[in-house]
C-alpha cells in the first residue's frame, strides 16, 4: 500500500547508485548504528510508542524505493505503522551483530531497525540501525533528540511537544522537478573537462588488501582555526588545502581531483528535511605555489560546491564519463562531532581493523576529518594497491605535520614533484 510517491530527489540518486554498485555482503558499511541512552523508567511499550510516533511524524522512516519504476525510479511512502522492536533474548550479540550487519533491502524494508537489551520489560539498552541512505549526521541528530522528547512524554505521560514537520523528502523531490538545473551542470561539466587522469597511477602497486588508521591531534583544531582566521576562510578550506598538498607529495601530480562529501540542504532551500543531504561533489586543485595560494584555491572550491551542491548527482556522473579517462575514486568528507570530546590529551595513532567492506566499493582511499570540540581526528581508509601500511601512517602523521610546522609530508619512494614546499602559517594560540 503506498501513502505517496515521487521521483528519488537529485542527492537520492547518489546513494541509490552506491547501493546498487555495491556488493550485497559489502552494503552494511552504509549502516549507521547507534547504543541509544534511554531514560529510567523506560520500558519496551514506551519504545515502541515512541517509535511509532516518530515513523508517523517522518516519512522517510518508512520511504522504500522502487528501482524498476519507469520513467525513473521512485521513492514510496508506505503508511504509518509500529516499527519492529526486537527484544534480545539470551543471545544479545547475535541479535546486534544481526540487526547491524544484514543488508536492507531498501525496495520493501524501512530504513531503521530496532533491538532492546532488557530486563524483563525495563529497557537497559536500545540499539538503532538506520541505512545512510536516508539519514547523514544533522538528520541523526534531529532524530535522535526527538526520541528523547517523545520517550520522556511517554514515561511521564504527558503530551508531546515537537515543532510541526514543514516538509518531507517527497516535497523537495517534487520541488527538484520544476528546476533546470542548466547553470550548476555547466559548472561542473567545467570541473569535468580539468579533470587529471589517474593521480595514483604511480603508485599502483597492484597489491591486495586495504588499510585504515586514524590520527587524534588535540592541537590540530586550534591551529587550523588560527590558519582560517589568518586567511579568512573557512577552517574546511585549510583541510582541504592540506590534503590536497598531501595526495599531491604522495602521488607526485600536482593537479589532484577528488569527491568531498558537501551538504545540498542550504542550496535545496528546504534545509529541514530529514534525510541525507550530502553527497559527494567533484575538487580539482592544483598545488603548485605557496601553500596561501593553494589555501585560496582551496576556500574557492569550498565555496563553489556549496553553490553548485543542488544537482542531480548522476547526471554529473555522465559528465565525469563523458570526460573520457580520468579516475576520481577518493572521497574527502569534513564531519564536525562538537561538543563531543576527542577524550585525548595527547597525540594518538590507531591502526583500525582491515576495512573489508568499503574495499568492495571500488574506492582508492577515503579521508575524513572529525572536529570535536577539543581536538580534531584524521581518518584514512586506503587500498593496499594505491598506498601501503607505512605511508598510510605517513600521510597522518605528515598531514598533521604540515599544518603544524609547515614542513612537507615524506613517502616512501617518493615521486618527483614540484607541488608546494613553502607554506606559510601563522603560530597557533
Amino acid at each position: 500500500m503506498v501513502a505517496k510517491s515521487a521521483d528519488l530527489g537529485w542527492g537520492q540518486r547518489h546513494h541509490v547508485l552506491h547501493y546498487l554498485q555495491t556488493p550485497a555482503d559489502a552494503r552494511h558499511d552504509m549502516h549507521i548504528a547507534i547504543n541509544h541512552p534511554v531514560p529510567e523508567g523506560t520500558t519496551v511499550a514506551h519504545v515502541r510508542s515512541a517509535l511509532a510516533y516518530l515513523v508517523r511524524r517522518h516519512e522517510i522512516l518508512r520511504t522504500v524505493y522502487d528501482l524498476l519504476a519507469r520513467p525513473w525510479p521512485q521513492q514510496v511512502v508506505q503508511p504509518p505503522a509500529v516499527p519492529d522492536v526486537h527484544v534480545a533474548g539470551d543471545r544479545p550479540a547475535e541479535l546486534i551483530k544481526r540487526l547491524t550487519e544484514e543488508p536492507f533491502d531498501i525496495t520493501k524494508e524501512w530504513p531503521i531497525r530496532a533491538g532492546v537489551i532488557a530486563d524483563g520489560d525495563a529497557v537497559r539498552r536500545l540499539h538503532l540501525v538506520f541505512n545512510h541512505l536516508s539519514l547523514d549526521d544533522v538528520s541523526l541528530g534531529t532524530l535522535t533528540a526527538e526520541l528523547d522528547v517523545v520517550l520522556a512524554a511517554r514515561i511521564a505521560r504527558r503530551p508531546i511537544q515537537l515543532p510541526p514537520v514543514v516538509h518531507q523528502p517527497v516535497d523537495l523531490a517534487r520541488h527538484e522537478a520544476t528546476l533546470d538545473p542548466a547553470q550548476s551542470l555547466d559548472h561542473w561539466r567545467r570541473i569535468a573537462a580539468r579533470l587529471p587522469k589517474d593521480i595514483y597511477a604511480g603508485r599502483r602497486t597492484g597489491a591486495e588488501g586495504s588499510f585504515a588508521a586514524s590520527f587524534t591531534v588535540p592541537s590540530l583544531l586550534a591551529i587550523a582555526r588560527a590558519i582560517a582566521s589568518e586567511h579568512k576562510v573557512w577552517p574546511s578550506a585549510v583541510h582541504l588545502a592540506a590534503y590536497a598538498i598531501t595526495v599531491a607529495t604522495y602521488t607526485g601530480e600536482p593537479r589532484v581531483a577528488f569527491r568531498m562529501y558537501t551538504s545540498q540542504r542550504e542550496s535545496s532551500g528546504y534545509e529541514n528535511v530529514l534525510g541525507c543531504a550530502s553527497y559527494p561533489t567533484l575538487v580539482v586543485i592544483d598545488t603548485a605555489g605557496t601553500f596561501a595560494e593553494v589555501l585560496k584555491a582551496a576556500a574557492a572550491r569550498v565555496e563553489e560546491a556549496m553553490a553548485y551542491a543542488h544537482v542531480p548527482y548522476d547526471l554529473v556522473i555522465e559528465l565525469v564519463a563523458q570526460a573520457g579517462e580520468p579516475r576520481v575514486e577518493s572521497e574527502l568528507n569534513f564531519l564536525n562531532y562538537a561538543p563531543r570530546s576527542c577524550r585525548a590529551r595527547r597525540d594518538r595513532f590507531v591502526w583500525n581493523a582491515e576495512p573489508v567492506s568499503w574495499a568492495k566499493s571500488g574506492a582508492d582511499t577515503y579521508f575524513r576529518v572529525y572536529e570535536w570540540c577539543d581536538g580534531t581526528t584524521l581518518a584514512l581508509q586506503a587500498m593496499a594497491d594505491v598506498m601501503g601500511r607505512d605511508d598510510v601512517e605517513r600521510f597522518l602523521r605528515g598531514y598533521a605535520e604540515l599544518l603544524r610546522t609547515g614542513e612537507a609530508p615524506t613517502f616512501s619512494d617518493r615521486p618527483t614533484t614540484s607541488v608546494v614546499a613553502e607554506v606559510a602559517r601563522p603560530v597557533p594560540p
